[in-house]
């Protein structure tokens, strides 16, 4: 894709004789290509190139020019930017030979001057700062007039000040609708405080993920990700199943996207399944039609190879952030510094024992928010709204036998302190989950590996609402095991669910369908019966299986009454507090059966012959029972005439003469939720 910028000197906003043109369709590359406008011959050209921090100025060099010393028009000046790095560091070619190339996962920025044009010696100059998160995620630079890289910093902060990348028509590279003006250097140096941009590219959404031969994944398995709309939690999809079943695979699978992207990944023979046929493969579509595919370069090796399949257009790039379910840190740490909010993909290693604090990023992450009041602002507001109160924590430098170090303080309550040792469990998980929430863009997909951990239920609830809130104009998918997750008003608003489980010794994916989802939400008990799809139903779609479904609540407390008194293994569980009366039984069978449960049992009362029979038709693979009375338990008459039930008025005992009715219903119950062996 070719979007183009204005880039204005002493010529005013609408005459500069340069222009600079944002390529990202030369995968793996990136291409800047700078020219002078129509009619211009500009001279002096060079380009100088620096690092943001101070600890990137050695390993770029001093300022170097490239020729042609004379920049018109058809001769352009091409520099190839690659998303990668060595053990030396970044890698420059800019000498006037060759390629000029630019080869690093890190920000960087160029300086770009002339000293005159058209035969006259007025020059200008603009520096160009591209992050290495922008360029992964198909954004363009960012373009301003003086050198001071600091400023350039903050003011990357807002992601409306950057180029338009602009969609192709015909082959050509299209013009920006508007002019892109800056701080424009006149007369020796005198700046005319204005700065105004194109508006950001729309990002291309992530449709779904397939991926095959990973792990317990042996044949195609397919998430549809949910699309954000503006409401809170659409953006959201919730990953469920039970222990060992493969949600963390899954995670996996996005983490070795977004790793390949930038670097390397290699597939270990204990992460390759090796009854898949072609090794591992993982594809990521887009609502635009493009894919991001990675695979196996054949099945008995670990390397692996990516492509771009696109539909006559060029992709724009993704970010993806990826929070594992380990979370840690060292106690002690050195200071570094770093803006990279996908650090945790920015290595080839790929394991889920890795540890964080190897190259100091995450603990820089930390850096970069305690040294800028705006970004520490914001992430505090995070945390304090998912704890309930204000985290007071600060980086300090401590002194020991090995040497200085630096180290979290957190305040207590008393006035005293504590260190990094002292840090709980729960903190440290909020630290990683926020630090990649709270400065994510609506590009940015994050990934979310069980952030239950270590929470305590409040705030397990209060970071499911945080993280509603993010999906409304972002995609986040979260891997949990917690009910507290789960919350239908978000799947209501567009939230996607996905159940993963074992089967025959290998690994599924099943997703309910939006009409069943909707079907569902229509159906919901509301404040009159909130139980319905509250939390303990909501748990019961992280078992492996074995589900009874009642209709009432009485009938959800008083039948394990039942089975135990007449002396029947109770196996399953049964579905929250009941479906909310009859007539919602066939919605719930729905969407076990879309999810994938197999071991299923419906248990209604007698008098609704016409609702089991359908049931048995369209759930031939479910067992439909009626327990041999109206009700489960004896009703008087009232405002409507009275029913017989299962057991006395009370709920205390099963009827001696429906006892053995009662036992041959129940027992086939039994039977056919007990859990299989597995492979």
């Amino acid at each position: 894709m070719w979007g183009l910028g204005s880039v204005s000197s002493a010529f005013g906003v609408d005459r500069s004789p340069l222009e600079i043109l944002v390529n990202l369709s030369v995968f793996p590359a990136s291409v800047l290509s700078f020219r002078a406008r129509a009619g211009q011959s500009i001279a002096g050209f060079s380009v100088e190139i620096m690092g943001v921090d101070a600890r990137l100025r050695g390993q770029w060099g001093d300022p170097v020019t490239r020729e042609p010393d004379l920049l018109v028009h058809g001769r352009p000046v091409d520099v190839y930017v690659f998303m990668a790095s060595t053990e030396s560091g970044a890698r420059v070619s800019l000498e006037g030979h060759g390629i000029p190339t630019i080869a690093t996962t890190e920000d960087f920025l160029l300086l770009v001057s002339w000293v005159g044009c058209n035969g006259n010696d007025v020059g200008g100059e603009v520096v160009v700062y591209w992050r290495g998160a922008d360029r992964i995620s198909g954004r363009g630079p960012i373009g301003l007039y003086g050198a001071d890289a600091t400023a350039i910093r903050e003011y990357s902060a807002d992601p409306t000040n950057r180029l338009t990348i602009a969609p192709p028509v015909r082959g050509k590279r299209i013009k920006s609708i508007r002019t892109w003006g800056g701080s424009q250097r006149q007369n020796g140096g005198r700046k005319v405080d204005h700065l105004s941009a194109v508006s950001p590219a729309v990002p291309v959404r992530v449709s779904g993920l397939t991926l095959r031969g990973l792990r317990g994944f042996r044949s195609d398995a397919g998430l549809r990700l949910a699309q954000p709309t503006g409401v809170p939690g659409s953006g959201l999809t919730i990953v469920v199943g039970a222990n060992n079943a493969g949600k963390s695979t899954i995670w996996e699978a996005f983490d070795a996207l977004a790793r390949k992207s930038k670097s390397d990944v290699s597939f270990s023979e204990g992460r390759r399944n090796r009854l898949s046929p072609d090794g591992v493969h993982i594809r990521l579509d887009r609502v635009d039609g493009s894919a991001y595919s990675l695979r196996s370069r054949n099945p008995d090796t670990s390397e692996t190879v990516a492509e771009w399949i696109t539909m006559g257009t060029s992709p724009q790039r993704f970010e993806i952030v990826s929070v594992p379910s380990r979370r840690q840190f060292n106690a002690s740490f050195g200071k570094n510094l770093t803006s990279q909010r996908d650090w945790m993909t920015s290595g080839s290693d790929f394991s889920r024992s890795r540890q964080f604090d190897q190259s100091s990023q995450f603990t820089g992450r930390l850096f970069d928010l305690h040294n800028d009041e705006a970004k520490k602002a914001k992430f505090d507001s995070l945390m304090e709204d998912v704890l309930g109160h204000e985290l007071k924590w600060m980086i300090d430098l401590a002194d020991g036998q090995q040497g200085q170090s630096y180290y979290l303080k957190i305040a207590t309550g008393d006035g005293s302190n504590h260190t990094s040792e002292g840090l709980g469990d729960g903190i440290i998980s909020l630290l990683f989950i926020l630090n990649a929430l709270y400065d994510s863009e609506p590009g940015t997909l994050v990934t979310i590996d069980e952030p239950e951990l270590s929470l305590h239920p409040q705030h397990v609830r209060r970071l499911g609402r945080l993280i509603s809130r993010f999906a409304r104009d972002r995609q986040i998918v979260v891997f949990t095991h917690s009910p507290a997750l789960v919350s239908w008003d978000d799947i209501a608003a567009g939230a996607e669910i996905a159940r993963v489980f074992k089967e025959g010794g290998q690994s599924l994916l099943a997703q309910a369908s939006r009409s069943a989802i909707d079907d569902i939400s229509r159906a919901r008990g509301g404040w009159v019966n909130p139980h319905v799809f509250g939390s303990d139903a909501n748990a019961t779609l992280f078992l492996d299986d074995g589900v009874i479904v009642v209709e009432g609540q009485e009938d959800a407390a008083l039948l394990p009454t039942v089975f135990e008194q007449l002396e029947i293994p109770f196996n399953g569980a049964i579905f929250g507090w009941g479906s909310g009366g009859e007539s919602n039984v066939e919605r719930i069978l729905t969407l076990l059966f879309e999810l994938g449960f197999k071991r299923v049992a419906a248990v209604l009362d007698n008098d609704v012959p016409e609702t089991s029979e359908k049931l048995r038709v369209r759930f031939p693979g479910y067992l439909v029972v009626e327990i041999p009375a109206a009700d489960i338990r004896d009703k008087p008459a009232k405002n409507f005439s009275g029913k017989a039930g299962l057991m006395d008025r009370r709920g205390r005992r099963v009827k001696p003469e429906l006892e053995d009715a009662a036992r041959e219903v129940l027992q086939q119950v039994s039977d056919r939720l007990a859990p299989t062996p597995r492979m």
